[in-house]
């Protein structure tokens, strides 16, 4: 079914007063990671037939069990670099050493998964810096969308607010390593945030 914006809005207030009187089972299918959290409830997350993780939906957001997961359920996409396990942490391709403990150093092959609203353009206190070059700014809504070209590959920052960029521009990004994923070389997730603090 494909509805109009203000129709779809509509639908998901009505769907929200269903799903809070609790006397109904409802089956909703989206593509859009926002409205499954706007409904909340429970959430199976599918990808070509297989069903890939069942649960809360905020859980399900915040520990995705899989590579797999954390793709069809981010908007926008979850920025993945390549990393390696090593005695003091987690070091990205190419880039810093992200003082991580809990990564195995048997599958030495990581990736690191960033969101880009943990992305920042200031820094804020035990932050990693990422200097780059804007390649494409682009306002929707009410946040502002930063692609950038860093030494450890593309970015994307999601900042709330409406921002200017030029393109070539030099910036530097920040995050938090306490903010970051991590899944071995099979995709699976071995560190995910904790929500309202550290690890």
């Amino acid at each position: 079914m494909n509805l109009d914006y203000k129709l779809r809005e509509e639908l998901r207030d009505e769907l929200t007063a269903l799903f809070a009187a609790g006397n109904s089972t409802v089956v909703y299918a989206t593509t859009e990671p926002g409205e499954a959290l706007l409904l909340g409830g429970y959430t199976a997350v599918l990808d070509a037939g297989e069903l890939l993780q069942y649960g809360p939906t905020a859980e399900v957001f915040h520990n995705p069990a899989s590579l797999r997961v954390a793709r069809a359920f981010s908007d926008p996409p979850m920025n993945l670099l390549q990393a390696m396990a090593t005695a003091d942490g987690v070091q990205l391709d190419g880039g810093p050493l992200l003082a991580l403990g809990g990564a195995s150093k048997a599958t030495p092959k990581l990736t690191v998964g960033i969101r880009a609203n943990a992305v920042r353009v200031h820094a804020q206190e035990g932050d990693v810096a990422l200097p780059g070059k804007v390649e494409l700014a682009e306002i929707s809504g009410s946040d502002t969308f930063v692609h950038v070209h860093t030494l450890v590959g593309e970015l994307v920052a999601q900042l709330t607010g409406v921002h200017h960029f030029e393109l070539g521009e030099q910036i530097t990004l920040y995050f938090s390593p306490i903010q970051v994923y991590v899944f071995d070389a099979r995709g699976m997730l071995l560190l995910a945030p904790v929500r309202g603090g550290g690890r």
